[in-house]
Parts: C-alpha cells; structure tokens; sequence
C-alpha cells in the first residue's frame, strides 16, 4: 500500500509530523470532524426522535433521560482506560475502532423492538464516545504543527454540533417518512465509509510505551479544575439536548419537526461558535477567562428556555444563544488540553477532561427527567440547568491560577 511505502522510507520517518503526507489539514480535519460528529450522534438522535420513541414505546421522560445516561455512563467509566489506549495503539486506530463501533451501534439500535433492547444497544454506545477526544486530539498534536492545533481542535469540535444540526433537521423528517428506526439506519454505512477512509490515514510514529493498558495517574490541580467545569457544563448541555425538543413538542405544542428543528438550531451557533471561540482563546494568556465568559452566558441564555411558555420565540434565541456558550465551553477546554502542557500526555489528558463531560452526561438527563416526573415539571428541570452553568462558571473560576500554571 502507498501508506505502507511512506512509513519505510526513512527520510519520510525522520521528517516533522505536520510534514508527512495525509496529515495535511485538508485531508485530516474532514474525517476528525466526522468522527466527532458521529460519535455523539446518539445523544442529538435521542433527543430529536424523542417524541417519536415515547409515543412508540411509551416510557417516561425519566426513561428517556435514562437512554443518554447509560451510554455516557460507559463512557465515563471507559475514559479511564481510554486516553492510555489512544496513546499505546495511536490515534489513527482508535479513530478507525471508534468509526467501526458506531457502525455496528447504529445498525442494533435500527434493529430494536423494546425498551430494554434499545437500553443495552446504547451501553455499547459509549465506547466510540470514550475514544473520540484522546484520538482526535492525539492526531492532530501528531500531524500539525503547534500553531495550528487551536483552530484544528475549534473546526474538529465543532463536528459534535454538526452532528445536532443534522439530528435536529433531518432525523424528524425521516422518522415520519421511514420510522424512527429507519431514520438511525441510515447512519450505518456512513460510518462504514468514515472507517474506511480513516484506516488510510498515515500510520502514528512508535511512541515507547508499554504496550499494556494501565489506570491513569490522578489528575494535577488544573485538570481537577477542568473535570469538574466539564462535569457542569456536560450536565446542563444533556439535559437540554435530550429534553428540549420533548419540552417544546409537549408543553409548548410545536410539531415534532419544528421542535427537533430546535436542536439544529443549536447545532448551527455551536459550529460557528466552537471555531471562532478556540482561535480566540488561543491568543489568551489563560483561558479561563473564555471558560468564565461562556458559563455565565450559558446561564443568561438558559433562563429563556421557560420564559419560552409566554413568548415561544424566546425559546429559539435560548437555544441559539446556548450553542454559542456552553456548546463553545467543551471546545474551548479541548483547546486547553491541547495548548497546556501542565496537563499531562494529550491522550490521558484529554480522556480525563472527557470522562467529567460525559459523567455530566449521566447526571443531566437523570436528574431533570426526575425532577420532570416528579417535583414540578419542566420549570423545576430548567431551574437545575442554570444553576449547574453558574457553578461551572465558579468552578473556572477557582482554577483560573492553576490552568495559568499548566500553561493554559
């Protein structure tokens, strides 16, 4: 193969990472973004077919929520293993497993006719999930140079939001054209292509590690900081992507398509806004300024979400605004990870961060479909996303000397 020749030439070998062919930007950054849009598809898939699942299998909105907690439940336990198996096997592996998995997710969840099956298809889900940050951070601190792994790290993350965009405009449509099982058929052989051209990327340079898989080291101070500001902004962002298409369907009384219409709304800021935020916060000194600015924005555009019941358009500038804060958050600490050498390894690091994004994952939903069923309603669950977006703006906050410290 010509990727084989490559990698036995040793003038090749020898050259700088960002030089060797493949690893240009054109080439690399199309299928890293695919791989995060495709590995968090589920969460924007749950969300905008949520109407679509209730009423044919008729669960509870706790049981909905509890749809996006077990994946990311995998996720958080895996992202211990996660970062340190990127690193020992390389990221273009890791990328190519993960593309692999959420082909054969994707076609179990098409194939599923209970609740319970569907429960267990998305613990598989997870996997992907755990992998995506460690190998597409890994690849590109392996091929780009250092200036231009921000904006990489901006235009890749924005992949996740891409992925809501084409949950929230799409999905509905063909759910009511196909079924909702139909509509999740479709992301099969899109990953099977992904797969296909992510295992022709050039292979990673031998690292000198051991190749057994080990805990992580516990995290320094900064990364503590940067976990836990994840773990906030994870919780209210699953809460809102799970649940805010349902809120808009049932208590609003928007259609189904206009109510996943919401998602891709909050989609299309949070691509615009993950790209232009992380070559900004690249020019930073410290970036917890942007991870203060965004939380607290994050706060002011939640509080529209229920004022939606007597003005709805509010709830449309709600969800454009949430996409371009607490959506922007996740990149913005990606960057950090990736600029900040006080961090640790990327992989390690980057799973570490990840594994708090995901736990929020697991809390959020859990915890607005309870407070939902079962202590107010909806504007009890809203109450909850806000107030978890002024901790992480407290939590950015605290660990503002330490990030300044880790170089980031």
């Amino acid at each position: 193969m010509a990727t084989e020749s490559v990698e036995k030439n040793t003038t090749n070998a020898a050259a700088p990472a960002a030089d060797r062919p493949g690893s240009s930007p054109r080439t690399l950054l199309p299928l890293l973004t695919s791989g995060m849009a495709l590995s968090m598809l589920v969460l924007y898939a749950i969300g905008s077919l949520g109407p679509f699942i209730i009423d044919d299998l008729h669960i509870s909105k706790s049981q909905l929520g509890l749809l996006t907690a077990v994946a990311f439940g995998t996720a958080t336990v895996l992202s211990l293993y996660a970062g340190h198996l990127t690193d020992v096997i390389g990221g273009r592996r890791a990328l190519v497993a993960l593309l692999a998995l959420i082909a054969v997710d994707f076609g179990l969840l098409a194939a599923t006719r209970t609740y319970w099956f569907l429960l267990g298809t998305l613990v598989l889900a997870g996997v992907p999930q755990a992998l995506a940050n460690p190998s597409t951070n890994k690849l590109i601190a392996t091929h780009l140079p250092a200036e231009r792994r921000a904006a990489a790290v901006g235009v890749k993350q924005s992949g996740v939001q891409l992925g809501a965009f084409v949950a929230g405009l799409l999905l509905p449509t063909l759910a009511r054209a196909l079924s909702w099982r139909g509509a999740l058929a479709l992301v099969a052989p899109v990953a099977v292509v992904a797969a296909v051209l992510a295992a022709v990327l050039p292979r990673d340079a031998a690292t000198g590690q051991a190749r057994r898989l080990t805990l992580p080291g516990m995290p320094n101070t900064a990364t503590h900081w940067l976990m836990a500001y994840s773990l906030c902004i994870g919780s209210g962002l699953a809460a809102l992507n799970t649940y805010l298409p349902l809120y808009a369907h049932q208590h609003l009384g928007m259609g189904d398509q206009a109510a996943g219409a919401l998602i891709a709304a909050l989609g299309v800021s949070g691509i615009f806004a993950r790209i232009l935020w992380a070559r900004f916060s690249d020019r930073l000194a410290n970036l917890s300024a942007s991870l203060i600015v965004l939380a607290i924005a994050a706060v002011c555009f939640a509080v529209l979400v229920p004022s939606a019941s007597s003005a709805h358009w509010l709830i449309w500038i709600g969800a454009i605004g949430l996409g371009g804060s607490a959506v922007a958050a996740n990149a913005v600490s990606m960057v950090a990870v990736v600029k900040g050498r006080g961090f640790g390894s990327t992989g390690h690091a980057s799973a570490l961060v990840s594994m708090g994004f995901f736990a929020g994952f697991v809390v959020g939903p859990l915890s607005f479909g309870f407070l939902v069923d079962t202590r107010g309603g909806y504007p009890v669950g809203w109450t909850l996303v806000a107030a978890v977006f002024a901790v992480a703006a407290l939590c950015a906050t605290g660990g503002r000397r330490s990030a300044a410290k880790a170089g980031a």
